[in-house]
């Protein structure tokens, strides 16, 4: 979400020295960060993706996947404005990558279902 506010960012600052000014090497560079940011916003939303599967949450952003057992997860936490965290049973933390709204919701059910598959 990052990269869309500031293609935004730059998008305004492009059009408004364009209009005051025509090209500009100000210009130019804003509207060359502007596509830059663009296409990082595609490449994010294409990668960014929290998968859950019969044993295991995987999640991969930017930097890779990282793959966490059922087995070895508490809970999910989430709150206004930050991205999702697991709470591991050896009592560490770990970030989930911002996919969208009510990712807490899915992995709680996820969790609940796996654990009454798992006990029966």
């Amino acid at each position: 979400m990052l990269f869309v506010g500031l293609t935004g960012l730059f998008a305004a600052g492009a059009f408004v020295t364009y209009r005051q000014n025509g090209w500009t090497w100000v210009s130019m560079g804003l509207t060359g960060a502007t596509v830059i940011l663009g296409l990082g916003s595609i490449l994010e939303s294409l990668v960014l993706r929290i998968e859950l599967t019969e044993d295991a949450l995987i999640a991969t952003d930017l930097t890779g996947r990282k793959r966490y057992e059922i087995a070895a997860i508490d809970r999910i936490e989430e709150a206004k404005g930050c991205p999702p965290a697991l709470l591991l049973k050896d009592g560490s933390w770990a970030k989930l990558p911002s996919v969208g709204d009510n990712v807490g919701n899915s992995v709680r059910s996820w969790l609940k279902h796996s654990q009454s598959r798992h006990q029966t």
